[in-house]
């Protein structure tokens, strides 16, 4: 199953980030979709580049196993990358 994106709404947003494996700093946030608020995460430069709380934001919904992954995106046009996105960047030279 691919990566899709909906239409969701910013609710709340942590005080503090926090940082993932991979060095990568964001904070929890609760966005609402078809009314349901759900945990999700924001990146944190997209939140300090400025965000609203109780405005439309794209979410990047991305299936893993039995859940799915939420992340807001900063910007309605924002893209989700997927592998064949970057695939030339994994082509192995030689």
């Amino acid at each position: 199953m691919e990566n899709t994106k909906v239409t969701g709404i910013l609710r709340s947003v942590s005080a503090k980030a926090k940082e993932n494996i991979n060095g990568t700093q964001f904070r929890v946030c609760q966005v609402e979709i078809d009314g349901t608020v759900y945990l999700g995460k924001v990146w944190d430069s997209s939140y300090n580049l400025g965000m609203t709380l109780d405005t439309e934001y794209t979410v990047e919904l991305q299936p893993d196993g039995d859940k799915v992954w939420l992340t807001v995106l900063r910007g309605q046009d924002a893209k989700i990358a997927t592998m064949a996105d970057f695939a030339h960047l994994f082509v192995s030279v030689g």
